[in-house]
């Protein structure tokens, strides 16, 4: 459950000494790491000395207070996740984490259902945002995945062969580079003798689905997968 906080390092701003805690308790069976401290000043200092990836802080906090904090933080870091834990329910609090592009905001007290709801959302934030950062956008229509190797076309997947696969993943690996032809007969047959027919057919056939775009030939040289970067 939760498999993507276990890598995610996570820190906790709370001048409630018990809140902190308690709940610090609970999200360390969940995340890698969890720093904890009691005010917001320590707080940014470990923000600025160590990578976290999600922050959860307290509006109500000694000298500087949670949303202070948060807009020092946004002027660095776009992509923390930031959720804010408070007992206030004031308006102008909701509209100033809107405007800093809060994640959430969680109001006390804690219940093991609020945490539970919280920890799915951090957990399928972290999931989509690693699927976004591992996608290679194509073109406005077809996008590859590098941690499953898969094409898609209108985010509907393309089924590739073997071959089809690895001569896809050795013109991403060079996109917008010639690549000899002798260098793709070498990865694709390492052990047969160059065959001009066998070549063509896998290039054509990966032609087709890509819907006869990115591949340029360039005779007796070799080809070049052109997209825009």
């Amino acid at each position: 459950m939760f498999n993507r906080l276990k890598n995610k390092v996570a820190l906790y701003i709370e001048d409630e000494r018990e809140v902190l805690e308690n709940i610090s308790k609970v999200f360390e069976n969940y995340f890698e790491k969890i720093y904890v401290v009691d005010n917001a000043e320590r707080g940014y200092e470990i923000l600025l000395k160590y990578k976290i990836d999600t922050l959860l802080v307290d509006i109500e906090l000694p000298k500087m207070n949670g949303i202070e904090l948060i807009q020092k933080i946004r002027e660095k870091d776009k992509t923390i996740q930031i959720i804010v834990v408070s007992a206030y329910t004031k308006t102008n609090y909701f509209l100033e984490c809107i405007n800093y592009k809060v994640d959430a905001y969680i109001v006390k007290p804690f219940t093991f259902i609020k945490i539970q709801e919280l920890l799915k959302k951090l957990d399928n934030e972290f999931q989509t945002n690693d699927s976004l950062s591992n996608t290679l956008y194509l073109d406005k229509n077809f996008s590859f995945n590098n941690e499953s190797s898969q094409l898609f076309y209108n985010n509907t997947m393309i089924s590739l062969t073997k071959k089809e696969r690895t001569l896809l993943l050795l013109f991403l690996e060079h996109k917008n580079h010639l690549i000899s032809i002798a260098d793709i007969e070498y990865q694709l047959w390492p052990e047969k003798e160059s065959n001009p027919s066998r070549r063509r057919s896998l290039i054509s056939r990966l032609r087709q689905k890509l819907k006869q775009n990115f591949i340029e030939t360039y005779p007796s040289e070799g080809y070049i997968f052109r997209i825009e970067d």
